[in-house]
Formats: structure tokens, sequence, C-alpha cells
């Protein structure tokens, strides 16, 4: 636990001391709250919030693959990885350390956007209980794709290729829990078929919590994805420190 702390703090440090971070929170923030904003054109606190969260796994998509290209594929490039390897430190603090890091960072960027409900409360009427369960949905969805993100930088030493592969397969994941494409499948395949391949998205269970309802099966699921994706991510580097 103390590893991981250690690798968390210089992580998050690198996030907060990189003008390239503070880039990409001004651009998420941005782009995020634009799409809101011009998905709200009705009136109501409602559908603004609902504009909010429907645009924000679609902004997340876009950003979270730049955010965690870095994550290995920098450490390789820089030569720093080797550094890494040589410490009396276990691959799976290494690994939750830098997860934890990136999603406390981008639970910060989402902290900025608390504005927004605070404002519609203020002047309108504001359902909280859904507007809490959606923030945790968001931040719990940005930790699949962070989790994703840093196996596939974990391929490679080029950080385009690894933010490349990961939006490829993270637009994938995406695709098959939106109910319009959902649809289109159910019209030719048998429904277990189609439970199965849903039954992988984040996105299906990003919509579950986002209604307000906190299912304990969608944590589960949550925190086996991300866990399975880490312990992959862990398998690489166990097998780039025993090669050399």
């Amino acid at each position: 636990m103390r590893e991981s702390c250690v690798i968390f703090r210089r992580e998050l440090k690198s996030y907060f001391f990189s003008p390239i971070a503070y880039v990409f929170g001004v651009l998420f923030l941005g782009v995020l709250l634009f799409g809101a904003a011009m998905g709200s054109l009705v009136d109501g606190t409602s559908a603004s919030m609902q504009a909010f969260f429907g645009w924000l796994p679609v902004v997340l998509l876009g950003f979270v693959p730049a955010l965690t290209m870095r994550s290995w594929a920098e450490e390789r490039k820089m030569g720093t990885i080797e550094l890494l390897m040589t410490f009396p430190v276990r691959v799976s603090s290494l690994v939750t350390g830098k997860f934890l890091a990136a999603v406390v960072y981008l639970g910060f960027v989402l902290v900025l956007t608390l504005g927004l409900p605070l404002t519609l409360g203020a002047y309108g009427r504001l359902d909280w209980p859904p507007v809490i369960g959606a923030y945790v949905a968001s931040l719990l969805f940005a930790g699949s794709f962070v989790a994703v993100g840093m196996f596939f930088s974990s391929l490679t030493r080029d950080q385009i290729i690894a933010m490349l592969i990961s939006l490829v397969v993270l637009a994938v994941l995406f695709a098959i829990g939106v109910p319009v494409l959902v649809a289109l499948l159910v019209d030719w395949m048998p429904a277990w078929g189609v439970d199965l391949i849903t039954g992988i998205s984040p996105y299906k269970y990003f919509q579950s919590i986002a209604r307000g309802a906190l299912d304990t099966r969608d944590i589960v699921y949550f925190a086996c994805f991300c866990g399975f994706f880490l312990y992959c991510n862990a398998l690489v580097l166990h097998y780039r420190r025993h090669k050399g």
C-alpha cells in the first residue's frame, strides 16, 4: 500500500506540474460544456443535465486515450521504465499508483463542472440523487477507460500508436452499449448473444447508474472490468521485468 501511495503521489504531481495536463483539462472542460450547451437548447434544468451526462461519455472517449497514452509508452521511450523495474517495488503497486493518479486527476476535472448543477439548482428545481448518481457513474466510467488505455500504453513505446489502439478499442466497447446499435443487433442475433455482447460494454452500466439507481452489480462490473485490464497491464510489466 505504501509503494502504491508513493507512485500515486509521483504521478499526480506530474499531472499538476505539467502544462500538458492543464491544456488537457481546459480543452476537456471546454468541449464538454460546449457540447452540453448545444444539447440543452430547450428550457429546463433536467434537460440541461441530461445533455451534459449524455455528452460526457463521448468526450471521455476522445480524451482519455490521449491522457493515458503516456503512462507507460513515455516511460519506455525515455528509458525510465528500466529504472522503475529495478526498484524494489511490486509491479501491482506501480500499476495501481498510476491508475489511481489518472482517476483522481479526472475526478478533479469533473469536480470543476459542479458549477453547472449548482447554478441550475439555484435558479430552478434540480433532482439531486440522479445527478449525484451520474457523477459517480462518470468517475467509474472514466476509470474503466483509464484501465484500458494504460494496458495498451504498456504494449508499445509509441504514444500515438497507444492512443489510436485505445481509441479504437474503447469506441467498440462504447458502441456495443449504445441503445440504437443494440436495437440493430436484436434484429439479426438471438437475445442471449445480444446480452453477451452488450454485457461487456461500460456504457451500458454507466447508463444504469446515471439514472440514479446505484446497483451493486454495476459497481462489481466496473471493479471486475478495471481489475481485468490492470491485471493484464501487470502481466506485461512482469514480462518486461523478467526479460530485462
